[in-house]
Order: C-alpha cells, then sequence, then structure tokens
C-alpha cells in the first residue's frame, strides 16, 4: 500500500484513504477520522475540508458523582429495593464526601488506595475505624461505578483496586448444654414467638425470613415450609420516616426454598389454629412482626435461660454446627440453609464446637490404643 504523504494511503481495493486527527479521548489517547475517495485528489480534498473545521475538545467523562447518580439508576431497575437502599448509603455516606468532585479520569488505582486506608483509619462518623469488611463492601460499589464509566464509554479502562484483608470474624455458636437450657425455657408456656425460635434452631431460618412467614406457608400436615418472602426495614428518602418495614424476596435466588419440619415442631404446630393468609408470628389480623421485635424476644428468653448474650443469628449457625455434628451431607446442608453455594456453607457456617474437637481427640486415643 504505498504511501503519498500526510497519511494518504491506495488501499488494494484501489481507493484512496486518508487519516486525521479527529479527537481525543479522555486519558489523551489520539482517536482518528477516515475519508475515502476513487482518487488521491479526492481525499485531499476530504481531508483539507476536515482540518479546516475547529479540532473537538476532549471527551469529558465528568466527575463521581454525576456517573454515580446514573449506576443508581440502572441498578434501580437490576436489584431489589433493599439493596439499592444499601447501595445509596455507600455513595451518599463514604463515596461522594471525599471522591463526589474527583473527574473519573483522574481516579487512579493509587488514589483510591489511599482512599481505601482512610476509610480503614477514620472512616466513621465519629472518627473512628471502619471494619475491613465494611470498605471492602464501599470498594465493591466503587467498583460498579467505575464498570459502568467503562461500558458508557466514560473511561477506557477501569482502575485495579486492591481490598483490605478481611478476616473473617468468629460466630457465636450455643454448646450442647445452652442449646439445652434454651430449648427448656422455649418449651416451658409455649407461645408464637417460641414456635418461631425453635423453628429458626431445628431448620436455620434467617430472621427476617421466619418474620415473613405466613401460614399458608407451611404443608397441610405441617411437615413442610416453604421459604417465599422476608422482612427488613430499610431507609427511605423523601419521607417523614427515617426507615420503614419492607416485604422482599428472599436474600437471593437460593434463599427461595422448601425446608422440612422436625416431626416434634409438626406436632406443636398443629395445636395453633390456622389464619388463613394472614403473618406466622402476628397475634392480630395483617400484623407483620418487626424483625427487632423477633430479637428482643430472643433476648429475653436467652438471658431467662442464663446464656451468655448472642444475637438471632447464632441459631442459624447453631443449627448447621450442629447438622455438621450429625454427619449431615454439606450439599444438603447447603440447600437447607438457602446458599448459593457450597463453599459459603463451609467457610462460613461450619464451625467446630469445643465437645466435637474433644470427641476426635478421644477418637485418636482411641485408635492409637492409649
Amino acid at each position: 500500500m504505498p504511501r503519498t504523504g500526510r497519511n494518504i494511503y491506495k488501499r488494494k481495493d484501489g481507493r484512496w484513504e486518508g487519516r486525521y486527527l479527529r479527537d481525543r479521548d479522555v486519558n489523551g489517547k489520539i482517536i482518528y477520522g477516515y475519508v475515502y475517495s476513487k482518487t488521491c485528489a479526492g481525499v485531499k480534498d476530504q481531508l483539507a475540508s476536515a482540518l479546516e473545521k475547529p479540532p473537538k475538545k476532549a471527551l469529558s467523562a465528568g466527575i463521581v458523582s454525576e456517573t454515580a447518580d446514573q449506576w443508581l439508576s440502572v441498578m434501580a431497575l437490576r436489584v431489589k429495593p433493599s439493596t439499592l437502599v444499601s447501595y445509596e448509603a455507600v455513595v451518599r455516606l463514604h463515596i461522594l464526601p471525599q471522591l463526589g468532585q474527583v473527574a473519573l479520569a483522574k481516579l487512579t488505582a493509587v488514589a483510591i488506595s489511599e482512599f481505601a486506608l482512610g476509610k480503614l483509619q477514620n472512616g466513621r462518623k465519629d472518627g473512628g475505624e471502619l471494619a475491613p469488611k465494611t470498605v471492602r463492601d464501599i470498594l465493591s460499589v466503587l467498583k460498579g461505578i467505575l464498570d459502568f464509566a467503562v461500558s458508557e464509554k466514560l473511561i477506557e479502562n477501569s482502575v485495579a483496586i486492591t481490598y483490605p484483608k478481611h478476616c473473617q470474624k468468629s460466630m457465636r455458636v450455643f454448646s450442647r448444654s445452652e442449646q439445652s437450657e434454651l430449648e427448656r425455657v422455649l418449651l416451658e408456656n409455649i407461645t408464637i414467638y417460641k414456635i418461631g425460635i425453635l423453628l429458626c434452631l431445628y431448620t436455620g431460618l434467617r430472621i427476617g425470613e421466619v418474620c415473613g412467614l405466613q401460614w399458608k406457608d407451611f404443608s397441610p400436615g405441617f411437615d413442610k415450609l416453604s421459604i417465599r418472602r422476608s422482612v427488613r426495614r430499610i431507609a427511605v428518602k423523601g419521607e417523614n420516616s427515617k426507615t420503614r418495614l419492607v416485604i422482599d424476596i428472599p436474600k437471593s435466588k437460593s434463599s427461595v426454598r422448601d425446608i422440612p419440619i422436625p416431626n416434634f415442631l409438626s406436632s406443636m404446630l398443629s395445636n395453633f389454629p390456622r389464619k388463613g393468609d394472614t403473618y406466622f408470628l402476628s397475634t392480630f389480623e395483617n400484623h407483620l412482626m418487626e424483625p427487632r421485635t423477633m430479637q428482643n424476644h430472643f433476648k429475653r428468653i436467652i438471658k431467662a435461660a442464663g446464656i451468655l448474650d448472642a444475637n438471632f443469628h447464632c441459631l442459624r449457625h447453631t443449627f448447621s454446627t450442629r447438622c455438621i455434628e450429625a454427619n449431615v451431607d454439606v450439599k444438603s446442608l447447603s440447600e437447607l440453609l438457602g446458599h448459593a453455594s457450597v463453599n459459603i456453607t463451609l467457610n462460613r457456617y461450619v464451625h467446630s464446637s469445643f465437645e466435637q474437637k474433644r470427641e476426635s481427640i478421644s477418637k485418636l486415643e482411641q485408635h492409637l490404643g492409649l
């Protein structure tokens, strides 16, 4: 392909091609324009015409706050309302105050690392440290915004983000003796709230899931339970109240599941009259149990049982631990818990109790004949 000067070439197909600087992207990279003609003179004329036009200004990628607003608008169509509220809170409380006015093109890996370090050291409202897990969540939202900017061609490449190391916090699990004391109190003067706690202890339900249960979610013989909704309190904007209670789909697709109910609980449940489509934990028509109210019931019960403080989620971890102790296969346990993968179950919910460790040592002693 012979060159005749000033970026003009003759192509193999016989046409002439001319190239000129048409634009620059946000990173200063040249964007070329092309003209074509059957003759070299025709290309020269077209190039002269193109070069007479004033060069365009570099594309503007805007600032982080503008792109974050656009990203949130797109996410509103893709995620659950509760998830969107979480994203909005991260953007409003953490990203915009420090990075809102920064141009996307200037948001380098170094700048993001300094931002993350600042959050780790002084990210709370009161000036305290933020947990690595919280900072990782903030950076995940920031990455979503940057990936959106790339997809919209606002920037050429997303920035590599370094996440702080996160050490999994050890979860509280009731010992077998604590569980026995808890069951003793729960079985005294049985109430619908106590039945709800027992259900969580023997099925691994989340607190939002048990609060969202309706009587129609139980099979006629109370031998099966269907999880189809969850209840949680979310922040709201533009309303008198700062938060409101919402009924949402479960945490993930895998969380929509059917769970067998232990026989002793089936017998207890059959003693309670069904109330149609009303909520299982309701004390009157159309009443919806607040998760934090259920948490308060739980706190009073463990105090009465003389058990050290624990949150409601301890029931879920205790259920998974007892299942592993009973040699329940991890795949079945993962499906009972509503996890997307077995790895989540193994990494977060399989805990070896001290009693289990003692039994392991005893088995070793027996094996060695000691």
